[in-house]
């Protein structure tokens, strides 16, 4: 049986459309632009939206603090057992229909073709996160299936980008109405190869031939990429209450439980703060209990003389873990100053960017592409530009994408400019820093993060496949793990209930294949190996530096910024 509905979803550069309705008794007359609506739009709610809220932002360090046994690097059986089934069923079906039943007929080349990139894009999203998964014969309906390996896929899906890429014509069908670019087939075009660029990127580390084989190909003509903002591919809810945000319906149209609020993580918030990043204030919303400091600063006019003062600062962020500690330390916590601050005075997301009813969700920016040809140029797959060159432009974009100024000024600063370092915030316990090498990788892959707010997966893979990130571990993970710490998962288990009832066999084959079997510390192809941090025997140091000159060094700084302070 096939369930239509009402969808409104657009991408940053359409206008919105909506009321796609049929007749839910015309089975045999399915349009491919129902179909893929429908699964554009459960694409949207479970991978930007549940996912996105309650793992992949928690693992990409953009959240802290968060409750959930997701968020707390666990799971539950019967949240992956309904995922699973989302992505096979409500996800993935729906769009392989207009492949299966379309496929050869010249009338519908251009509708096959999109569906072929995104199903490409939704099995991305599945094997970075699982590992292997059941691909071709799962496609087709099947419950008893092989799982392809992680290889077998990569393949697969990197040729139907490149099929796609070349085949699409500008003068052929249309997908109307279209989701994602309204119709733009030099759209789909550019985001077919920008897809299959950023997924060439994620897998170097573990099949490098591949990914320079499709880096390589697709940096040949760079006009085919995305090359602007207003070509962004994005997702994007509706207005109406069934297309409204996850995160609209969750946090702002009912009052949220307190633990589960979405708090913007102190480590994110750090490098921000660091470089003064005017991107910062476009990201988190203010406290609206702003926590007590007691700072430093010059006196006003002087470049000598230093005063203490005392004032209310509404942006800091929070922990991975909350408050939890590794046990050994024996800190006294009564120096730290965020200890005992209730969740919901810590930043959250922007509301008018990350909490509206139709609010997007991006899946490649402008921005975000820079900073892969910036890393594809440095791996010698090709380019038309310097390294640096592609660096730049992606800060200018990402700047342009939050409608701040001040690139100009922040491109300059030690860390940031390219060629130089920084030492940086220490975090609070003086674990991680907020500083940056002169190491080219080291700028792409931090200013990719900075960049990339809300991109959950995407960063979470970057982190495993780079470990560049200043991160560190959840020092309160959830109980079920059994773990004083937990480094961040190296994959999502297979949902243990339904693939072991309905599918033993694969399932068995599948977790025989990974090194701690199906679990969350078995590595993907993709993970870089790495030696994990023992925590415990670390000398730890509280400060505050996430606080420290937050408006700048001076007592003018603080009378430019408006902020009230009491001298001491």
């Amino acid at each position: 049986m096939y369930i239509l509905f009402t969808i409104s979803v657009v991408s940053s550069c359409t206008k919105h459309f909506e009321d796609l309705n049929t007749d839910p008794n015309a089975f045999n007359i399915i349009a491919p632009e129902n179909l893929f609506a429908g699964s554009v739009k459960s694409t949207l709610d479970l991978v930007g939206g549940t996912m996105n809220d309650q793992m992949f932002m928690m693992y990409a360090s953009y959240y802290g603090g968060k409750g959930g046994q997701f968020s707390n690097f666990f799971y539950t059986e019967n949240a992956l057992d309904t995922w699973w089934r989302q992505f096979y069923v409500d996800c993935i079906k729906n769009n392989q229909e207009i492949i299966d039943k379309f496929e050869g007929n010249p009338d519908y080349q251009n509708r096959v073709l999109i569906a072929k990139i995104w199903k490409s894009y939704q099995y991305s999203i599945l094997v970075s996160t699982f590992g292997g998964v059941p691909f071709e014969e799962a496609s087709k309906g099947l419950n008893a299936t092989n799982y392809s390996t992680e290889e077998e896929i990569y393949i697969a899906i990197l040729d139907l980008l490149k099929e796609a890429g070349e085949k699409l014509n500008i003068n052929g069908d249309q997908l109307l109405p279209d989701p994602i670019f309204n119709g733009n087939i030099d759209l789909w075009i550019k985001f077919a190869n920008s897809l299959r660029l950023k997924i060439a990127l994620r897998i170097s580390e573990g099949f490098p031939a591949l990914a320079q084989q499709h880096g390589s190909d697709v940096m040949r003509n760079e006009n085919n990429l995305i090359n602007s903002n207003s070509e962004n591919a994005t997702m994007k809810w509706g207005t109406e209450q069934q297309n409204w945000s996850y995160n609209y319906s969750r946090y702002i149209f009912v009052e949220p439980q307190l633990d589960v609020l979405p708090n913007i993580n102190f480590h994110f918030m750090l490098n921000l703060k660091t470089y003064s990043d005017p991107r910062l204030f476009a990201i988190a919303e203010p406290s609206n209990n702003p926590i007590d400091i007691v700072d430093e600063v010059y006196k006003s006019g002087s470049t000598t003389e230093k005063i203490r003062v005392r004032y209310k600062l509404p942006y800091f962020g929070r922990l991975l873990g909350g408050n939890g500690i590794v046990e050994g330390w024996n800190l006294d916590q009564n120096l730290n100053i965020l200890n005992g601050v209730a969740n919901q005075r810590f930043c959250r997301p922007k509301k008018e960017i990350f909490m509206t009813q139709d609010m997007g969700f991006n899946i490649i920016t402008n921005s975000e592409m820079n900073f892969i040809k910036a890393e594809a140029k440095l791996k010698g797959w090709g380019g038309t530009k310097t390294v640096e060159q592609y660096y730049y432009q992606g800060i200018d974009a990402s700047f342009q994408q939050y409608g701040v100024s001040g690139s100009s000024q922040y491109k300059q600063l030690d860390g940031i400019r390219w060629g130089s370092s920084s030492i940086g915030d220490r975090d609070l316990f003086g674990i991680k820093t907020s500083g940056i090498s002169d190491d080219p990788m080291d700028k792409i892959v931090r200013q990719r993060w900075l960049a990339s707010f809300n991109q959950g997966h995407d960063i979470w893979c970057l982190q495993k496949r780079t470990r560049l990130l200043p991160i560190i571990a959840h020092f309160n993970p959830d109980g079920s793990t059994g773990l004083d710490w937990s480094e961040v998962p190296e994959r999502m288990v297979y949902p243990p209930l339904s693939e072991s009832g309905f599918n033993n066999a694969g399932f068995v084959a599948a977790s025989a294949r990974l090194a701690n079997g199906n679990s969350l510390t078995s590595p993907l192809q993709m993970n870089k190996s790495y030696i994990p941090i023992n925590y415990p025997s670390l000398i730890v140091q509280l400060n505050q530096d996430f606080a420290t000159n937050f408006y700048g060094p001076s007592e003018d700084n603080l009378i430019a910024a408006g902020i009230p302070y009491t001298k001491l």
